[in-house]
């Protein structure tokens, strides 16, 4: 692949992954909770993408039916924490399970070829595509949490008692959130299977640790604490960082494998924390 063809391809990928940012990004720091349905969410909206196009559906249909998919399985987990009452790992990682066999079930017959997939696109088509639809759900992302909507999800990420004297119906409002953070997954899956031709049960291995890794990244840039910042800095985070990411794991520019990413995520995200924790050290020190 040309060098130019790279780079365009590299920042597709920043860019899809942009999604998965701004889903930790509700899950983690609006909820304040960890949320694992997100990296089945990722493959399955994959999956169901690359399995709907292989049978002959129009692409946008799959895509539509990929997020439908991906807001049912958030559905789930939340339906698992607000009635049998399970701590959201727990319960994401039943979903998780269940999911599996359905995955298994879909990449029996995975590769297809993406010239019959929205047209023979190149991977600057490719990269204007994730372009327009990465930017118009950053934008609608953005009006949902300035929204009546998006103030109660900050009400329940700031606790139970807070949410019950506010009059928040907290079993709506997670359910809401959890399954738009788990169709912001799926939508970046089928955007990753549109840009690769090839989808995998695996392939949202490590969108936990990339999306809280681009969460600090980003919070590093934006250092203001209004919402607008708060989700800009995600989406920023989220492209630069999986932008670099896929640039060394990628052998025709400089890269080591595909294998060496979930290493790298685990390095990064633990440099990451230790600066931030050193950071807060010097400012309590600095106060005192």
């Amino acid at each position: 692949m040309p060098i130019v063809d790279s780079v365009f391809f590299v920042l597709a990928f920043g860019l899809a992954f942009a999604l998965v940012g701004l889903g930790i990004f509700l899950s983690n720091k609006i909820y304040k909770l960890v949320d694992l349905t997100c990296e089945s969410s990722f493959a399955l909206g994959g999956c169901v993408y690359g399995s709907m196009v292989l049978a002959g559906m129009n692409p946008l249909i799959a895509i539509f039916v990929s997020m439908f998919l991906g807001y049912i399985a958030g559905v789930i987990t939340a339906s698992f924490i607000n009635y049998i009452k399970l701590d959201a790992i727990v319960a994401s990682l039943l979903t998780v399970g269940g999911l599996q066999s359905l995955l298994t079930k879909l990449v029996e017959v995975r590769k297809f070829n993406p010239s019959s997939v929205l047209g023979n696109l190149s991977p600057i088509s490719n990269f204007i595509l994730v372009l327009i639809v990465v930017s118009l759900v950053t934008f609608l992302f953005y009006r949902l949490m300035i929204s009546e909507y998006g103030l109660s999800m900050r009400i329940y990420g700031d606790g139970e008692i807070i949410t019950e004297s506010m009059g928040v119906n907290g079993i709506r409002i997670l359910t809401l959130g959890l399954g738009i953070e788990n169709l912001l997954c799926a939508l970046a899956g089928a955007l990753v299977a549109q840009m690769t031709g090839d989808f995998a049960v695996n392939m949202g291995s490590g969108c936990v640790i990339f999306g809280i890794s681009a969460i600090i990244f980003g919070g590093k840039i934006f250092k203001s604490v209004s919402i607008k910042s708060m989700v800009i800095g995600a989406f920023v985070g989220s492209v630069c960082y999986q932008a670099v990411l896929k640039a060394l794991t990628f052998r025709d520019l400089i890269g080591w494998g595909e294998e060496f990413s979930c290493i790298l995520m685990a390095i990064t995200l633990v440099m990451l924390v230790a600066l931030k924790r050193s950071n807060s050290e010097d400012q309590n020190r600095g106060n005192i």
